[in-house]
């Protein structure tokens, strides 16, 4: 409860028992008693509540949108703004006063419909109200003695929170040497991207913990073999690649040391926790194995409908479903050469094909990119979109060699997808890719300390996930050496607490 009107009820009750007190006295001189409302009149000019009315024409659960009353600013609001485009010119209200009032006004000034005009309302009131101008909603109190006038907000959102913006300022180039990047691959370690790239004959690693400033530490290595530049995999601890004779090398120091780990494999699947995941060819025969080894692992047989080479990276989210994390990868290329839409699972025991096939299947796609991030979702009931964890695949190779453009989604977990809404589609601007990288990093959005109309608390600065989409190829092979910053718009906006 607002303590100014806490304030004003506890006076209203300490003078109503006043003058109780005092007509018991006079009772015993006078039959008729007189209340002075004057006394307490500033009582009667709060508004105690404030509520759209239903109008799905407007809005469905329009009538569900909370208004905050501000008696401090005399400023009534919704700090949850309404959706983009949602119409507010013709919107009927209800209002409750603490007490009784001998008069509820709405002047109206510059709206789209109501340039200058003055409401009378009561609770029968049946006159709509234009809120796209500036609408002030005076109270009068019942001695018409003092008047209380509140700023009165309708807020909407200027932008579709459900966009998911990759603006052009905010690319940048892979760390290089020369400028002349031949081919790349980026991974997560821990809280920092990694990045090794090929430079004319170097080959360069390079970190950073904030993509967002663009600062790497490069370091160009010296290295006893010939990397796959594309099989590079971090964990918790170490750096493996694979050499152009399939061998597996690990380094524990940032890439300084490689030690030839005696192992030969056909594909690097992607690392989970101190744990790199592999694939072994041996003749027609194909086997799962890892990197270090857990006590009493063997390795067993890729299933048929498994790929073998061109899987997307290996993502890590969590879940609700298993007590383990979950990783995920899609698409690729099978044992007998075919692409794959499927959708596979680790659990950090076993593999799990999550979905293939049907209507909602991605295509058939090998080097796509995969990540988890968010869109918006409007539930059943509400008025407002919600943010909701959702899986997305880009780029890659189609079955007929030529390069995907659409973006896919899926909000529950990979078991089904979509083609994502045009809001989250790439830009015409970001050439089509294959072979690209993408990781969430959390950043910093700020208000500079402003304190906009709105928001209950003075928030400044709060936590945001932006998109990183890492390298990748165009359709004739040549890489590409650029980095692009995406958000979704509505992560930006002030949260509401």
């Amino acid at each position: 409860m607002n303590k100014h009107f806490a304030f004003y009820i506890v006076a209203t009750l300490v003078v109503a028992m006043s003058l109780v007190s005092c007509n018991k006295d006079d009772d015993k001189s006078s039959s008729s008693t007189t209340t002075d409302y004057s006394i307490y009149s500033s009582a009667t000019t709060l508004v105690s509540n404030f509520k759209l009315k239903a109008n799905t024409n407007v809005l469905n659960n329009l009538d569900s949108v909370k208004f905050t009353i501000d008696q401090d600013r005399a400023i009534i609001y919704n700090a949850d703004s309404l959706p983009k485009g949602t119409k507010v010119s013709a919107l009927l209200v209800d209002v409750t006063c603490a007490s009784s009032v001998s008069a509820r006004q709405f002047i109206i000034k510059n709206g789209d419909v109501m340039k200058d005009t003055v409401i009378q309302y009561t609770n029968s009131t049946k006159d709509s109200i234009d809120f796209t101008g500036n609408v002030t909603l005076r109270i009068t109190s019942r001695d018409a003695s003092q008047a209380r006038e509140y700023v009165v907000k309708v807020n909407v959102h200027k932008e579709n929170p459900d966009t998911l913006e990759w603006p052009i300022e905010r690319r940048s180039q892979l760390p290089g040497m020369n400028d002349n990047i031949i081919q790349s691959k980026t991974v997560m370690q821990n809280e920092n991207l990694l990045c090794l790239v090929q430079d004319n004959s170097q080959y360069i690693l390079s970190q950073t913990s904030d993509p967002e400033e663009g600062q790497w530490e490069k370091r160009v290595l010296s290295l006893p073999f010939t990397p796959q530049v594309n099989s590079l995999a971090a964990t918790d601890n170490a750096i493996y690649l694979l050499d152009d004779n399939s061998e597996l090398y690990e380094s524990y120091d940032g890439g300084l040391n490689w030690t030839d780990t005696g192992v030969a494999w056909r594909t690097i699947i992607g690392a989970y926790g101190e744990r790199v995941l592999g694939i072994v060819q041996d003749g027609e025969l194909w086997k799962h194995d890892e990197y270090p080894r857990r006590d009493g692992f063997e390795c067993s047989s890729v299933e048929a409908s498994f790929p073998v080479a061109g899987m997307s990276q290996l993502v890590m989210a969590a879940n609700g479903w298993t007590s383990n994390q979950q990783a995920m990868m899609a698409g690729g290329v099978l044992q007998n050469g075919t692409l794959t839409n499927a959708v596979w699972g680790y659990d950090g025991n076993k593999w799990g094909l999550l979905s293939q096939g049907g209507a909602n299947a991605l295509p058939k796609l090998r080097d796509a990119t995969m990540v988890s991030y968010y869109s918006y979702v409007t539930p059943s009931g509400a008025f407002t979109p919600q943010r909701q964890v959702t899986w997305m695949v880009m780029g890659g190779k189609l079955e007929t060699g030529n390069l995907n453009t659409t973006t896919y989604t899926s909000r529950n977990q990979g078991l089904n997808w979509i083609v994502g809404a045009n809001s989250l589609q790439l830009p015409d601007y970001i050439t089509a890719f294959y072979g690209a990288q993408a990781y969430t990093f959390m950043s910093t959005c700020s208000v500079n300390g402003v304190k906009p109309l709105g928001v209950i608390t003075h928030i400044t600065e709060w936590d945001c996930p932006y998109i990183y989409l890492c390298g990748g190829y165009a359709v004739n092979g040549e890489a590409l050496a650029s980095m692009w910053e995406g958000v979704l718009k509505g992560l930006t906006f002030k949260p509401i607490y």
